[in-house]
C-alpha cells in the first residue's frame, strides 16, 4: 500500500505530518510524493483561517478525480476535522473518512475499516496527553521537535485550543534524550515546537520551564537550536538571558504582536499591553544586540478602527520586524470572537493588510541593506536547479540566496553579502564551515 500525506499550516503540523508518516511507514506503507502513486491520500489541515479550509476543500474536491480509474481512500485530518466534527464529511463529500489532531496511532485500522466495511468513518477522540509515536523525518540536516502540545491561553480569535486541547508539556528528559539523539545522528539544526513554545512546563508544576529547556539544549552538540512560536505574554528574562548565553540558540525571536493597540489588544485577550510589548523588545535587545525579531499582525479585527490599525503601523516602524506575517482577520468557530461577526468589509482589510505589507517590505529592504558586505553563516536548504543557486538561513532567520550546486545543501557555509532585497540577501560563497 502508497500513502501520501499532504500538508497545510504550521511548523507543528509539517512535524504532526512527519508523525503520521512514521506511524503508517511502521504499518508497512510506503509513502510517496504524489497522489497520483498512492492507494491513500491523507491532508493534514489547518483551520487558522477560512481561506485554508477553502483551500482543502478545493483539494479533496480535485483528488476526488482519481477515484474515476482507481479505488483511493482520501482522508481528511488535523485541526479542521477537530474543529468542524461531523460536519467535515459534508463539506470534504468526497472524502472516505477524517481524524483528528491525536489518536494517529490508531490511523493504519481506521484506513483497513474504512476499505474493509466501505463506510465513511470519522474518529475525533479529544486531545490528551502526549503521543509516543514513530516519526520519518523528511530532511537528514533539519528536525523539528515538539516540546508541548496544545495551549492554555484562549486568545479571543483563536481555535487552537478548541482542536490541540490544553497545554501538554513533554518532560524535560524526554526532550533532551531525542535532542541528544539528533545530534548523534549528524542534524545541524533543531527547532522546538509549540503554540507557545515559552509556555512550556507551565503545566508540570515541577520548577521546568522554558529557560531551562533551553540551558539543556545549551548541553548539547547541535550547532543550531531555533524555537517557535514565542508569546509575548510568556517571555521571560531568563529565557532572553540563556537565549544571549548559548551559544547554539539561534539569534531569533519570533514574537507575535497581533496589534499595536492596546483596545485591540485587550479585545483580543492577548495579556499584555504596547508599552509592555515594546518593553520586551528593549529588553530582549540589550541582551542581544544581534537579534532579528519577526512577528505576526492581524488586521480587521471586530471594532478595530483606523486610529487602532496606524497604532499597528507604527509600532512596526518603532520595532523594525525582520519579518512581518499579516492576515486580514477571520472568525473562526468555537473562539470567544465569533458572536462578534466579521464587520469590516474585505475591501478594508485588504487595503490594511497592502499597507501593512509595503511598510514592512521598506523596513526588511533597510535592514538587509545594512548587511551589505558581511560575512554571514548559512545553512543551505535548498538547490534552486532553474536558477543554479542555493537558498539557506542564516543564524538570525535571514533568507540568503546565492550561486552553488545541489551538494551544498544540508552544508554551513560563509557568505559574503554583496545585493539584497526585501525577501533575501544575496552574496558569494567565501567559505565551507562543515
Amino acid at each position: 500500500m502508497k500513502a501520501c500525506i499532504l500538508t497545510w499550516g504550521c511548523q507543528l503540523n509539517h512535524h504532526k505530518s512527519e508523525e503520521i508518516a512514521g506511524v503508517l511507514a511502521a504499518a508497512g506503507y510506503v509513502l510517496v510524493d504524489r497522489p497520483a502513486e498512492a492507494d491513500v491520500v491523507l491532508l493534514n489541515t489547518c483551520m487558522v483561517r477560512q481561506k485554508s479550509e477553502d483551500k482543502v476543500v478545493s483539494r479533496v474536491a480535485e483528488l476526488s478525480r482519481l477515484k474515476r480509474t482507481r479505488p483511493v481512500l482520501i482522508g481528511v485530518g488535523g485541526c479542521m476535522p477537530q474543529g468542524r466534527g461531523q460536519e467535515i464529511l459534508s463539506l470534504c463529500p468526497s472524502a472516505d473518512f477524517a481524524f483528528g489532531t491525536t489518536g494517529l496511532s490508531r490511523l493504519p485500522e481506521l484506513i483497513r475499516r474504512v476499505r474493509e466495511e466501505g463506510q465513511r468513518l470519522v474518529y475525533l477522540p479529544e486531545p490528551q496527553g502526549l503521543e509516543r509515536l514513530p516519526v520519518q523525518r523528511r530532511s537528514p540536516f533539519q528536525a523539528y521537535v515538539t516540546v508541548a502540545e496544545g495551549c492554555a491561553h484562549s486568545c479571543a480569535y483563536c481555535v487552537i485550543p478548541k482542536v490541540r486541547g490544553p497545554l501538554r508539556s513533554r518532560s524535560l528528559e524526554e526532550i533532551e534524550a531525542e535532542v541528544w539523539r539528533l545530534a548523534e545522528a549528524g542534524y545541524i539544526e533543531v527547532t522546538l515546537l509549540g503554540q507557545n513554545v515559552d509556555a512550556y512546563g507551565l503545566d508540570l508544576r515541577d520548577g521546568t520551564n522554558f529557560a531551562r529547556l533551553l540551558r539543556r539544549m545549551g548541553r548539547i552538540p547541535i550547532p543550531r537550536v531555533r524555537f517557535t512560536s514565542s508569546h509575548p505574554a510568556y517571555m521571560t528574562d531568563e529565557v532572553i538571558a540563556a537565549i544571549a548565553e548559548e551559544e547554539n540558540i539561534c539569534e531569533h525571536v519570533h514574537l507575535a504582536v497581533q496589534s499595536g493597540s492596546d483596545r485591540v489588544l485587550r479585545a483580543m485577550r492577548r495579556g499584555y499591553t504596547r508599552e509592555t510589548f515594546l518593553a520586551l523588545v528593549e529588553r530582549i535587545r540589550k541582551a542581544i544586540p544581534e537579534v532579528n525579531i519577526t512577528t505576526d499582525v492581524i488586521v480587521g479585527f471586530p471594532g478595530e478602527e483606523e486610529g487602532d490599525f496606524l497604532a499597528t503601523l507604527s509600532l512596526i516602524e518603532e520595532v523594525r520586524f525582520g519579518t512581518v506575517y499579516v492576515a486580514g482577520y477571520s472568525p473562526r468557530p468555537h473562539t470567544p470572537a465569533e458572536p462578534l461577526g466579521d464587520p469590516i468589509p474585505p475591501e478594508e482589510k485588504a487595503r490594511r493588510l497592502q499597507e501593512v505589507l509595503s511598510l514592512a517590505r521598506k523596513i526588511a529592504l533597510e535592514l538587509h541593506r545594512e548587511r551589505l558586505g558581511q560575512t554571514v553563516e548559512v545553512l543551505v536548504e535548498e538547490y534552486l536547479e532553474e536558477k543554479g543557486m542555493v537558498l539557506g538561513k542564516t543564524r538570525d532567520f535571514r533568507t540568503v540566496l546565492f550561486a552553488g550546486t545541489a551538494d551544498l545543501v544540508g552544508q554551513l557555509v560563509e557568505v559574503e553579502v554583496d545585493a539584497a532585497t526585501p525577501a533575501a540577501l544575496l552574496g558569494k560563497v567565501r567559505e565551507l564551515v562543515r
